[in-house]
Parts: C-alpha cells; sequence; structure tokens
C-alpha cells in the first residue's frame, strides 16, 4: 500500500451515491455534526460510473460501506466494512480499498472517515444488486444487506416531494435529494441493524486523489 503522497497512483472517480443512516430525515451530523440518537449507523453505495487508479479501470464496480460509530462520528471508535464487486479483479480490489481506507488520500470522506475508525474488518467480494434511480434507487448483498429508498410524499395531494439539500462547503457532496429509507437493514456478525424509515440521501458525486 502506498505510504507517501510521491507512491500514490493518481487517481478519479464519479459515481451514483446513496447514503442511508439512522437519523431523522435530511441527518442533522450535515449541521451540527450530532447524530439524532447519539449514535450512527450507516450503509453507504458508491455506484462507479467511471474512474481509475494509475492504469486501473475503476469504471462498474459497486461499492458498499457498512459504518457504526457508538456516538458522533467526530468522537471516534468506529467500525466499517467494505462490500466490494465480486467480479472485480485483485488490481481492482487493492486501489479500491487504498481510496475507501483513506490510504489514497485525495478528495471526498476516506481520509476523514478513516481517522475515526478502530475497526477495520475484512473487506467482502460479493455480489451486489444495485438500481439506481435518484430517490427511489435501491442496493443489496443478499442475505447480508438490504436497502431500498423512497420519495416523501405530500399526505394531502399524494404528490411526491422534491427535496433537496445544499451544502456549499460539503466534503462528500455539495447537492443531494432528500429522501427516507423504505428498508435499510444488514445483519452480519459484528453489524448487525434495522434503520428502516430513516433517512436517505442521493447524489452524484465526484472525487480526485491529492
Amino acid at each position: 500500500m502506498a505510504s507517501t503522497l510521491s507512491e500514490i497512483p493518481d487517481w478519479t472517480f464519479k459515481a451514483d451515491y446513496v447514503e442511508t443512516c439512522n437519523c431523522d430525515y435530511g441527518c442533522p451530523c450535515n449541521f451540527n455534526g450530532f447524530p439524532s440518537n447519539g449514535f450512527c449507523s450507516a450503509l453507504v453505495l458508491f455506484h462507479i460510473r467511471s474512474g481509475r487508479y494509475g492504469n486501473v479501470n475503476l469504471g462498474g464496480i459497486d461499492v458498499v460501506s457498512a459504518f457504526s460509530w457508538p456516538k458522533a462520528i467526530h468522537e471516534g471508535n468506529g467500525t466499517v466494512q467494505f462490500f466490494i464487486t465480486k467480479d472485480s479483479s485483485d488490481e481492482q480490489r487493492n486501489a479500491i480499498i487504498s481510496i475507501f481506507s483513506g490510504q489514497a488520500k485525495g478528495e471526498g470522506p476516506f481520509a476523514l472517515f478513516a481517522s475515526t475508525i478502530k475497526f477495520f474488518l475484512d473487506p467482502q467480494f460479493v455480489d451486489i444488486h444495485v438500481n439506481i434511480d435518484g430517490k427511489k434507487s435501491s442496493f443489496s448483498v443478499p442475505g447480508i444487506i438490504d436497502v431500498q429508498s423512497e420519495s416523501f410524499v405530500n399526505p394531502v395531494t399524494g404528490e411526491e416531494q422534491d427535496t433537496k439539500i445544499q451544502l456549499q462547503k460539503g466534503f462528500i457532496w455539495k447537492l443531494a435529494d432528500a429522501a427516507k429509507t423504505k428498508i435499510m437493514r444488514i445483519s452480519t456478525p459484528h453489524l448487525n441493524f434495522d434503520h428502516s424509515g430513516k433517512n436517505s440521501l442521493y447524489s452524484v458525486i465526484e472525487y480526485k486523489g491529492p
């Protein structure tokens, strides 16, 4: 793994981003840093449209990051496990792990979140089923993870609401569609939670290396 900036290959990727967590709609962590219920559990999908790590193509790879923090994210002691497309090559897997573990530095939340993680669980290379449809996106790992997002609906008219959140200085995303989860759950020996009916956000992100 790269240890200095001079050893890190140039990298960049563009992805559909689906974030789900246990917070109330909109996620107050985006505004004051503290989760709705005092702790944070999240399942986050990166559906990579295009990208590269040096000469390694990253297009078409899906990555699900499963997070758990006992308190607010910035207070640390977190746990993370990455679920990566099963048919990815060894080179692609190494590239993804380097970026998502924060070792490749650069833009996005990776290096900052890595500083809050105490337990990096072994990455899993699995079948990931993805349906990208904006606020109605869904993803799953059969028998392990199931996430389905849905739009807010006006209770009087039944009309779907178009709700967006803009963070001009956001380091994960700057503009996101706000939604809610119909289903949001994971079941593994170390990460096991169900926070269906809570916050969901959809965005298109683009990051690059240092």
